[in-house]
């Protein structure tokens, strides 16, 4: 963003809390979209296949009485951020959306914050023991459930793992795992664990299972 358009943003800013204090009223969801399109078109595209968060923030008052339709909001606001993405023609993660009460939001405003997220995961997961034998699924930006329910993104064929015992999701500083209240427990290199991070060679333990995180196959051109 140049010099001028930041200078334009926070002095919109600026008029819009100043406004806001002096002729409160309520936050309409339809002013949140169009802070949304606007911090969209306004940050630029980020690298390579990295995604963006749009940390939308809002007063307490604000966010208690959306509370009731916040989750079918965000469904509508992740789904225009994720068509937005989509008309880019860049190849991006697709947008990810947070809301959150902010004591430092004027009633009747809106705050946006775009974080930058790492690159998609080029990982998979391998049964390097059990069955079914050298079963593999990429690791990516979702969390992937492992277990013997037929539910799960890796259905393991062991009597000693639970329907649903871990779960493998991106978390803030990068891959963890996490064992969902199994029966037996997980062990992460040889070590019980219930939750912790993992990466390139680590090898966990369910049962009489194991799964080895391995390079996933590379992206084609």
């Amino acid at each position: 963003m140049s010099f001028f358009a930041r200078l334009e943003t926070v002095c919109a800013t600026a008029v819009e809390r100043t406004f806001a204090l002096a002729f409160p009223s309520a936050l309409e969801p339809v002013q949140i979209a169009r802070k949304l399109v606007a911090a969209f078109e306004s940050g630029g595209a980020p690298a390579g296949r990295a995604g963006r968060r749009f940390n939308v923030r809002m007063h307490a008052s604000d966010y208690a009485r959306l509370g009731r339709d916040l989750p079918y909001l965000e469904r509508q606001w992740s789904a225009m951020l994720a068509r937005l993405a989509e008309r880019s023609g860049r190849p991006q993660r697709a947008p990810e959306l947070r809301t959150e009460a902010s004591p430092g939001v004027a009633a009747g405003t809106v705050s946006i914050a775009v974080e930058t997220l790492p690159e998609p995961l080029n990982l998979a997961l391998r049964v390097r023991r059990g069955l079914p034998a050298g079963a593999r699924v990429a690791l990516g930006t979702e969390p992937l459930l492992v277990g013997r329910d037929p539910a799960c993104d890796l259905v393991l064929i062991d009597p000693r793992i639970s329907r649903r015992h871990v779960e493998i999701a991106m978390g803030a500083d990068g891959l963890r795992f996490r064992d969902l209240g199994s029966s037996n427990g997980t062990r992460l290199n040889g070590a019980p664990a219930v939750e912790g991070d993992i990466g390139l060679g680590d090898v966990l333990a369910l049962g009489d299972s194991e799964l080895a995180i391995e390079p996933g196959d590379a992206e084609e051109p």
